[in-house]
């Protein structure tokens, strides 16, 4: 499909939630029918519409923005600010809320009247003198609001002319590249922003990473002609390539924030498909990126919304539209670009070497025929119940079944409330996490476990050595798990020391398993899967054997 039709669907269907004659505090805005609320970030959507109503001529685009426009009104403070939510103290999302307003007044601000034009230039102004004073070194939040801030001072220091601005950014975008680990990868998402375990890992998410982060710092480089800079943040999408997996979704099972995780991205970022499509011009490993990662998203899509998941229509779950009018920037970007990505070349992991470390993320990816995986002891822990560790199988892809295994949260929680879903339908709710269970105790919880990687010719084999543990690190029985990747399939080897646990596989149904019983169904909210869980019995000094191939 192309950006133009995706976003015209998801436009269309976005203006059906428009709140219209009930109160001048709430008229224009969208009320988001999976959450039951007003997402305040909705004023965003602003430049995609003025996007549609340039290229389609059509007045309900430019009416639909305008009123949004003044319905944010309703959010916005008297220091140049505005909230994230009606509920919210958040305004670190100022910075986007200005970006949205650069794009619209910069490539479609001849549609609106001089007087209308005066009032966005001097809303986006204020919101710009709001990060330039607040979003410096020290501001608390993660390194993505640093990395946005840098792009936003970056064209609106050129755009109006204030050194200040430009010399700002240069500052944000040196901190952020400050922050890269020896593998590429950006760190500083978790707080604090430069913490170390006790691994000697480090907060990275890539769905926060290639959606928001990486996006930013280009913004960065482009507008401050930076081509030092520019090159560097293309390596840096190269090395954060390597998680995007064939079918243009994202691996992220392990990363700080993945309780946001869509597999095609994060729940409210911007999505990275302008940003791989605009390097993809000279890289077409990347424009072939962006346009799986379109593919996807379009796949997606449901009743002309973006889902928060692959299963997310089959379960039953609601669109939240929070997806939809964030992403629709990134669209609403290639269609004034006259970008349409193509493609033509495989992905870096397609073509990635059989076992590859990540130490900062104590992690191995594994490609080994038509097989891929993550193995995880990621250590970093942004919330109790967040993304997994313990030498985790975190993902399971295989080239012709699609994905197999996709661990989220071990357990889900409504972290960011206004920015997460919830369902009544609990019976078949549960973890993705492969794991061994005892009570509370648990082999995904263990932040200690120690992982061991070997590669021989087209076998892998990945031992780790662990104690279950709960939460709060407590802990109880050793265990250990044997993992050997080969062309044929994959065998776990699981065991426990002392008493007995129980070995839950959650698969998709493109599995074929030997050695473990089919059990219920179950579905992750976060993550997106509807899967069924496998399970085996495995007790001290007998160790169980699963072999897992695609069906």
């Amino acid at each position: 499909m192309e950006p133009l039709s995706l976003l015209k669907q998801w436009c269309d269907a976005l203006l059906e939630y428009r709140v219209e004659k009930l109160h001048p505090r709430l008229d224009g805005a969208l009320l988001c029918p999976a959450c039951q609320v007003v997402h305040g970030r909705c004023g965003e959507l602003v430049y995609p519409l003025l996007c549609l109503a340039d290229r389609t001529g059509e007045a309900r685009y430019l009416d639909a923005a305008r009123k949004l426009f003044e319905w944010s009104e309703s959010l916005a403070c008297d220091d140049g600010s505005i909230y994230n939510d009606g509920q919210s103290a958040w305004r670190g999302i100022t910075v986007f809320a200005a970006l949205s307003l650069r794009e619209a007044l910069h490539r479609h601000g001849q549609l609106l009247h001089a007087a209308e034009r005066a009032a966005w230039q001097a809303r986006l102004l204020a919101h710009g003198e709001w990060v330039h004073r607040n979003i410096r070194p020290g501001f608390e939040s993660n390194i993505n609001y640093y990395a946005a801030g840098a792009g936003a001072l970056a064209v609106l220091g050129r755009d109006y002319d204030c050194p200040d601005w430009s010399a700002h950014a240069d500052e944000l975008a040196q901190f952020c590249l400050a922050r890269i680990s020896p593998e590429g990868l950006l760190c500083g998402e978790g707080k604090p922003i430069d913490a170390v375990t006790a691994k000697g890992c480090r907060p990275v998410d890539i769905g926060y990473n290639l959606e928001e982060s990486l996006p930013g710092l280009l913004q960065y480089a482009r507008a401050r002609e930076n081509m030092a800079v520019l090159a560097q943040v293309h390596e840096l999408f190269r090395a954060h390539a390597a998680f995007l997996l064939p079918d243009g979704g994202m691996d992220n099972s392990f990363g700080t924030r993945n309780f946001k995780w869509t597999y095609w991205g994060s729940r409210t970022s911007e999505g990275g498909a302008y940003a791989l499509a605009w390097l993809g011009q000279t890289d077409p490993a990347l424009q072939s990126a962006a346009a799986r990662e379109l593919a996807l998203w379009e796949k997606t899509t449901h009743g002309g919304l973006l889902t928060g998941g692959p299963d997310y229509a089959k379960r039953g779950q609601p669109a939240c539209i929070h997806h939809a009018f964030s992403h629709a920037k990134a669209l609403a970007e290639l269609v004034d670009d006259g970008l349409t990505p193509q493609d033509t070349a495989p992905l870096p992991r397609e073509t990635a070497a059989p076992l590859t470390a990540y130490p900062v993320l104590d992690t191995y990816l594994v490609h080994v025929g038509d097989w891929m995986a993550t193995v995880t002891g990621y250590d970093f822990r942004y919330l109790k119940g967040g993304h997994v560790s313990g030498g985790t199988l975190s993902l399971l892809y295989h080239q012709n079944a699609g994905v197999l295994a996709a661990s989220a949260m071990t357990r889900y929680s409504l972290y960011e409330a206004h920015n997460m879903q919830q369902s009544g339908a609990l019976a078949a709710q549960g973890s993705l996490t492969p794991r061994l269970q005892s009570g509370r105790f648990a082999s995904c919880l263990d932040e200690s476990a120690v992982l061991h990687a070997e590669e021989n010719g087209d076998i892998v084999e990945i031992t780790v050595q662990g104690y279950l543990r709960d939460e709060d690190q407590t802990p109880a029985a050793p265990y250990r798990f044997a993992y050997r990747f080969a062309r044929d399939g994959v065998r776990l080897t699981a065991e426990v020391a002392a008493g007995e646990a129980e070995l839950l596989l959650p698969l998709t149904d493109s599995a074929a398993v030997q050695g473990a019983e089919k059990g219920r169904p179950v579905f992750s909210l976060a993550g997106g899967f509807a899967m069924t869980e496998y399970r085996a019995m495995v007790r001290a000094g007998t160790p169980v054997t699963v072999c897992i191939g695609c069906g």
